[in-house]
């Protein structure tokens, strides 16, 4: 029994060694560690400038809000749109309504930066439209534009 146990260490030595061999790290030097920075990769969103027979405004820059109703009306046969962008993570949503609050429209998109425009038909004439954000919580700036569908083009 004892010779089968020196044989046994004898075999278990070369393994050891071997295997310590191999648990050594790379004779290459340890690489320094690279710098964050913390850079935004968001696009800006600018909203457009006034758009010719604008209706209502919304924008948001991540601080301040501003609103404005344009004082024009909506005109019979003209068909309006919405034109909408933001920046930020996840969603924004928001609401186009007309006299009393009642809503014309509520839509959602990515705040990827990219614009979208969403058609609303004729409005009924002479109502007060407005556009307010139901939901800006994760955004970092917005803006939302309701005018004639073809100036929004």
């Amino acid at each position: 029994m004892r010779i089968g146990m020196i044989m046994l260490i004898l075999l278990a030595v070369p393994l050891q060694a071997c295997s310590a061999e191999h648990d050594e790290a790379p004779s290459s030097p340890p690489s320094s560690p690279v710098a964050s920075v913390a850079v935004s990769t968001e696009p800006p969103v600018t909203p457009p400038p006034a758009v010719p027979g604008e209706l209502a405004r919304y924008e948001f820059d991540g601080a301040f809000t501003t609103s404005s109703h344009g004082g024009k009306k909506p005109e019979a046969g003209i068909g309006y749109g919405v034109k909408a962008a933001c920046v930020g993570a996840g969603n924004a949503t928001f609401n186009v309504s007309g006299d009393g609050a009642a809503r014309i429209v509520e839509f959602t998109f990515p705040c990827d930066g990219v614009a979208i425009l969403n058609g609303l038909g004729t409005l009924p004439p002479g109502s007060s439209i407005q556009v307010d954000a139901v939901d800006v919580q994760e955004v970092s700036s917005a803006w939302a534009v309701v005018a004639p569908l073809d100036a929004l083009h």
